[in-house]
């Protein structure tokens, strides 16, 4: 009787993956289609005008485009409980989430992803907040600000759009990518994802904090960079401060390629830093384990290297 029981259970099993196998090869392993939620796009046409905007979401990947017809509007997925706001108060543009799944609504593994496209009918806007919780956002360079304040959860940030005063973005759990981007003052902080800048120009001071993730900025310059990381590599290249480089990692390497700055300090515990800078310094090196090679120059600026675990190399470019 046992011995039949079990039979039964293979063949119901064996019938089991068989019909799912089929639905997953039918509809092109697209796991999304899983979702029997409803979904439907929705477009919000924007007829006041308005300079700043504020975006408040929990759960969905946000674009900008410029308006080929010079109209602002906001284009987006809504879902069986969630839907959005979208209105213009006191000369802001604000788009609120109004999300009232309960929290055995967000079990699903194969939701589908949520899209807002918000259609700007101008380059030049002044103050830009994005508060939100797991999506991407994604500003390119087509526009501009007085300053921007993103902040995302879970997700990752791509920013191409400058900012008079500052350019503040932040993220849990994600990648930030600048690419182009200018700024009076920028502020990049990173729990677990990585930072990449590249062509990107701050007049003051660029700030990257990352928590557990490699750091590389490439063609960038600044008045001052302050850089800070747990557990990753320090990579910079072709990166260029008025004033100085201040540098500190606690696992990971810190590695220059044609950079400079008027004074430069480097505190690494484990790791090692190497490159190349464009011009002489006074070098100070200090490492606790590890061997010191660095150009014997008296002039230049102050480039104190520390290291607890470590090797120290460095040489002038073009050497």
């Amino acid at each position: 009787m046992k011995k039949g029981y079990v039979i039964a259970a293979v063949v119901l099993i064996a019938a089991g993956i068989a019909v799912f196998g089929g639905f997953f090869f039918a509809s092109g392993f697209d796991f999304s289609k899983l979702d029997s939620s409803h979904c439907e796009t929705k477009l919000y046409s924007v007829d006041e005008a308005f300079d700043g905007i504020e975006i408040d979401i929990s759960e969905t990947d946000v674009v900008f485009e410029p308006s080929e017809d010079g109209r602002a509007r906001v284009e987006c997925t809504e879902r069986d409980k969630v839907k959005y706001g979208v209105s213009v108060e006191n000369g802001v543009l604000k788009i609120v989430g109004d999300d009232r799944r309960a929290w055995y609504d967000r079990l699903s593994l194969y939701s589908k992803a949520l899209k807002m496209t918000v259609y700007l009918p101008r380059d030049r806007f002044g103050s830009l907040k994005i508060d939100a919780g797991t999506g991407k956002v994604d500003v390119p360079g087509n526009f501009s600000f007085a300053d921007a304040d993103i902040e995302v959860s879970t997700g990752d940030v791509t920013c191409g759009a400058s900012a008079d005063g500052l350019l503040r973005i932040k993220t849990s759990t994600g990648d930030i990518t600048l690419a182009g981007a200018e700024a009076g003052q920028t502020e990049l902080t990173v729990s677990t994802g990585g930072v990449d800048a590249e062509a990107a120009a701050c007049a003051g001071t660029l700030t990257v904090n990352v928590g557990t993730g490699k750091t590389r900025l490439t063609d960038v310059k600044c008045g001052n960079l302050v850089c800070g990381g747990s557990t990753g590599d320090i990579i910079l290249k072709d990166v260029v401060a008025s004033d100085g480089f201040d540098i500190k990692a606690s696992t990971g390497d810190v590695r220059f390629d044609n950079c400079d700055a008027g004074r430069i300090t480097v505190k690494t515990s484990t790791g090692s830093v190497t490159g190349t800078l464009r011009m002489e310094k006074v070098f100070i090196a200090k490492t606790s384990t590890g061997k010191i090679d660095v150009p014997d120059t008296v002039s230049g600026g102050r480039c104190e290297l520390t290291t607890s675990t470590g090797d120290i190399r460095i040489k002038l470019s073009g050497e």
